[in-house]
């Protein structure tokens, strides 16, 4: 895959330098917004606080959401634009280096085979860098600066959250082992239904002649079954990761107002409204990393077939030609 960044140009590491401040910038106004909460909460609990005070806090939220919402807007025009330049200039490197391969080399590959490395290898790596500049980045920003927040409110909320990213760590790597050597599997049997299609097309007058059309559909048709039940186990491998997800932050926040009611109960009644609102703020932090490992969970999804992706276009760019301009 790092090879394959290479072929960014100076302009498109700008943009993504350009993203990154606008990410930083959007993490920031995200983060901000509890803050205003936890201050609405103490006004409202707060015998003689006026209302123009609990106004100007929901103004100042409003307005981190919507210069939230505009950063992200422009992020993401800024990263479909370099992973689509990206892919095209991938794309026309690879070709040129198909059509001067000689005919041994080609073999060595199968024509399907590089045609699935011409468009489908070349997507999923696409995918991969328009998600990657927006979650990749934004993930990890935004938990180390929520953990940071949340460090020094309570020990008792701060393990509840980190028993939480441990597990949530834990399925990730588990279904990373499971399902990374079957992508490998996924992209030889498009080659294989590639191939079969093809077959079929460029022969389809002598298969025709031969009546032969049963014997070609039944061996498309095993061909397509067995990349259906790959990708089937593959999916379903990755459903498991969306309701651990969510079951995971639903218990987090349960266990931080069960703790913190606790915590609230045995406080003096100077330091209860204090409390409270900093329950209401450490909730929104921890749900805050959860969601930033959830985001990383995405693109665990989408890496491990890009990086197959990526190995076999490799492949093809540094296979020597056996023809020599002479």
């Amino acid at each position: 895959m790092i090879k394959l960044l290479k072929n960014l140009g100076k302009k498109e590491w700008l943009l993504a330098l350009v993203c990154l401040v606008l990410i930083v910038g959007q993490v920031w106004l995200e983060l901000k917004m509890p803050d205003y909460m936890s201050e609405i909460t103490i006004l409202v609990q707060t015998q003689g606080s006026e209302m123009s005070e609990i106004v100007k806090n929901g103004g100042y939220m409003l307005a981190c959401a919507f210069g939230s919402l505009v950063s992200a807007i422009i992020v993401g025009y800024i990263a479909s634009g370099i992973s689509a330049t990206f892919s095209m200039k991938v794309r026309e490197k690879l070709f040129n280096k198909v059509g001067n391969l000689g005919m041994s080399e080609v073999k060595q590959f199968s024509t399907s085979s590089l045609i699935t490395r011409t468009t489908n290898d070349i997507t999923q790596i696409q995918m991969v860098i328009a998600m990657g500049l927006q979650l990749s980045i934004k993930a990890p920003i935004t938990a180390i600066w929520a953990i940071t927040k949340i460090l020094n409110k309570s020990w008792q909320w701060s393990a509840i959250t980190g028993a939480a990213v441990v597990m949530l760590l834990a399925v990730i790597i588990v279904l990373m082992v499971i399902v990374l050597p079957r992508f490998k599997k996924v992209q030889k049997l498009i080659d294989k239904l590639n191939g079969v299609t093809r077959e079929n097309l460029t022969g389809i007058r002598v298969v025709r002649a031969f009546n032969a059309e049963k014997y070609q559909e039944d061996k498309f048709e095993q061909a397509n079954n067995n990349l259906t039940k790959q990708q089937l186990f593959n999916q379903r491998a990755f459903a498991i990761m969306q309701p651990v997800m969510y079951m995971v932050m639903h218990m987090v926040t349960l266990g931080i107002y069960f703790v913190g009611a606790y915590l609230i109960n045995e406080a003096a009644m100077a330091d209860k409204i204090v409390l409270f609102g900093d329950m209401v703020v450490f909730s929104s932090y921890a749900l805050q990393v959860i969601m930033s490992f959830l985001m990383l969970a995405m693109i665990f999804m989408m890496l491990p077939r890009a990086q197959v992706s990526a190995n076999r276009i490799n492949e093809v760019l540094e296979t020597q030609s056996s023809i020599k301009d002479g």
